[in-house]
């Protein structure tokens, strides 16, 4: 690992400053690009149901048209994580910015459902924004504050996952495709604050630099080491079973409201906003506080547990009123596990890898963001499905499917916690030092109460 890996907060804040980047204003330009795509692509959410209808489009079609985005970013994402190595963070967020909004123009024109199968296939190809964006948070943090920083992205998508559904459902209910034209001036928002305020994390003379120093960690070496090994195979398949869970469930969601509920794109659109609201309120206010206390390991832990609970409740939410504390803490879950991962992930690999390896995790997602859709909407369009003497609606198939994975994840997380303990090295460290400084406190006080017994003595 390079060096940075081992300054402390103040060195490493002044490091980046060398390079005129502020740490600061650096991710907060960050957060407000996040919550301006979030906003964009939580507006079209709660639209789904009515696109189906007026295309006469199946719940597998709808499937096809989330997994089309998906698929085309499995391709292209990886490439795009590569070139931000290589040429930096910001041409990339450019190029990406520019595309999404291409794409959100041309789904509002469309006339067709293979119109705007295209245009989600064009949106996934230009979809490099978010592994630009946690490669670029990885080069101004450092790994004990970098868990933290990665939950601060969920406070920018949060933010944009309130206001967007609301948005959305209300102007979809007039015409659904009213919210696309909208998020494509979102888009274009967020390509000049790039553009005139972002300043690039990984300038040439970083990168050379950077490369130097992993030059003279391998002996002056030019041969560079395979990111491939258990410790990041471990981690991406944690990533991918989480996409799957978290795909399963939110690309059929708009559709079992429809379906389940009777719910307009507005009622959509409005329990997208609480599950948006929660994240937003873990991620300002919970997240850190509960890091600190429980640290990221058992925190970690409980949230793969709590999956497993999650989805075996799933099925029997009968009435419109459960669902809002179903998504409340599925939101809570989310907001913890995603970071955490991601944040795991960035620790096996150099900085100047910091890109290729966002990309290929993003890839990762993508390609559980194929396969979800597919499955959660075959689920809905067979009705259900009978196994021996058991018979299994579509809704218990989705949940009873998302516990196998859940409980899968929880014993892959465990074994990665337990065969690579260098990974919290950094929290037995911090508790030590706090054990210390208690003691000192406790030293000082009885000196300084043997002091005042001896002066009254």
């Amino acid at each position: 690992m390079s060096s940075s890996n081992f300054r402390s907060k103040q060195e490493h804040i002044d490091y980046l400053e060398a390079f005129k980047i502020n740490q600061k204003r650096a991710l907060f330009t960050i957060i407000l690009c996040i919550l301006l795509d979030s906003f964009g692509y939580s507006m079209v959410m709660p639209l789904l149901p009515g696109i189906a209808r007026d295309f006469h489009a199946s719940d597998l079609m709808i499937g096809i048209l989330m997994a089309s985005n998906a698929f085309s970013a499995l391709i292209f994402v990886p490439i795009w994580g590569k070139l931000s190595d290589r040429y930096g963070r910001k041409p990339i967020l450019l190029i990406s910015q520019g595309g999404t909004a291409f794409s959100f123009f041309m789904l509002g024109l469309s006339n067709s459902y293979y119109f705007i199968l295209f245009g989600r296939i064009l949106d996934g190809m230009f979809g490099g924004q978010m592994p630009a964006i946690r490669a670029y948070i990885t080069d101004v943090t450092t790994p004990e504050t970098r868990a933290s920083h990665m939950g601060k992205i969920m406070v920018g998508y949060t933010g944009g996952m309130i206001a967007g559904p609301i948005l959305g459902g209300s102007l979809g209910v007039i015409n659904w495709r009213l919210p696309f034209l909208v998020a494509s001036v979102l888009s274009i928002l967020t390509i000049f604050m790039t553009r005139k305020i972002l300043v690039e994390s990984m300038p040439k003379e970083r990168r050379e630099e950077i490369k130097e120093q992993i030059l003279i960690s391998l002996g002056s070496s030019n041969k560079q080491s395979s990111i491939w090994n258990g410790e990041i195979i471990s981690r991406f398949i944690q990533t991918f079973l989480v996409s799957v869970i978290a795909s399963m469930f939110m690309s059929s969601y708009a559709l079992v409201l429809d379906k389940r509920y009777g719910a307009d794109a507005s009622v959509i659109g409005y329990v997208m906003a609480v599950a948006g609201t929660g994240l937003l309120i873990y991620g300002l206010i919970v997240i850190r506080p509960l890091l600190k206390k429980f640290g990221e390991k058992r925190t970690l832990k409980l949230t793969f547990i709590l999956a497993i609970v999650l989805f075996l409740i799933y099925p029997y939410l009968f009435d419109f009123w459960m669902v809002f504390p179903f998504v409340l803490v599925f939101a809570f879950m989310l907001a913890i596990m995603r970071p955490l991962i991601s944040t795991n992930i960035t620790k096996a690999v150099d900085p100047n890898r910091q890109g290729e390896v966002s990309g290929l995790a993003f890839n990762i997602r993508s390609l559980a963001q194929v396969i979800s859709p597919l499955i959660a909407t075959s689920f809905l369009q067979i009705g259900g499905l009978t196994i021996a003497f058991i018979h299994l609606d579509s809704y218990e198939l989705i949940g009873f499917m998302n516990v196998v994975l859940a409980s899968i994840l929880l014993i892959i997380g465990y074994l990665d916690i337990k065969r690579h303990p260098k990974l919290y090295a950094y929290e037995r460290i911090r508790r030590k030092r706090e054990e210390i400084k208690k003691r000192r406190e406790l030293d000082k006080k009885k000196a300084s109460s043997l002091t005042e017994n001896n002066i009254l003595e």
